[in-house]
């Protein structure tokens, strides 16, 4: 499956920014973003992998970067595995014991010894369908003009990648840019 990548920076509308994110690791994927404008523009990541799920990770000069990915855990076995890994986990994950880790009681009926927890994907339980597995920050893009509701939306729909990039695109003004890059 093919990935799509593509930066855009925001200035009396969307323009394209020749940036290679694949030859950026994740961690350095904010470094990359803040050095590509020289102001507090925004700047907008859009990434898709084929058929599975969609990001937008955004900066706006020296903020923080903040990233929004409709599938997480799927998007936990990518490339950009890093970036989304310390986001809140998503809702269909569940926390579970590390293998051994139950906790021993001592005389004061106290837990001592507790095991962190790590989190997996929820067993499938039949006939229930887990449609919330997105994380992150729904409202990045909300000041630009697209509602949290919607990245959702597209999120929870499971709609094809690129349709939900571009949709979001229509909202903010750079759909037609993105399609040019594809």
């Amino acid at each position: 499956m093919a990935y799509f990548t593509a930066v855009l920076s925001y200035d009396d509308g969307w323009h394209p920014v020749d940036v290679d994110l694949e030859t950026s690791s994740p961690d350095e994927l904010a470094d990359v973003l803040r050095g590509v404008v020289d102001d507090d523009s925004p700047v907008l990541a859009v990434l898709e992998r084929e058929d599975e799920w969609f990001a937008f990770v955004r900066t706006d000069g020296a903020v923080d970067v903040r990233v929004f990915v409709s599938d997480a855990v799927a998007a936990a076995e990518s490339r950009y595995a890093e970036l989304f890994a310390e986001l809140p986990p998503p809702a269909g994950t569940r926390p579970r014991p590390v293998e051994g880790g139950a906790a021993e009681t001592d005389d004061d009926g106290d837990e001592e010894g507790e095991e962190t927890e790590e989190v997996t994907p929820a067993a499938p339980v039949p006939g229930v369908v887990l449609d919330e597995l997105w994380a992150g920050d729904a409202d990045l893009l909300s000041d630009l003009g697209a509602p949290p509701d919607l990245l959702v939306r597209l999120a929870v729909s499971g709609e094809d990648p690129s349709a939900a990039t571009v949709a979001v695109g229509e909202v903010l003004g750079f759909a037609d840019v993105l399609e040019s890059l594809r």
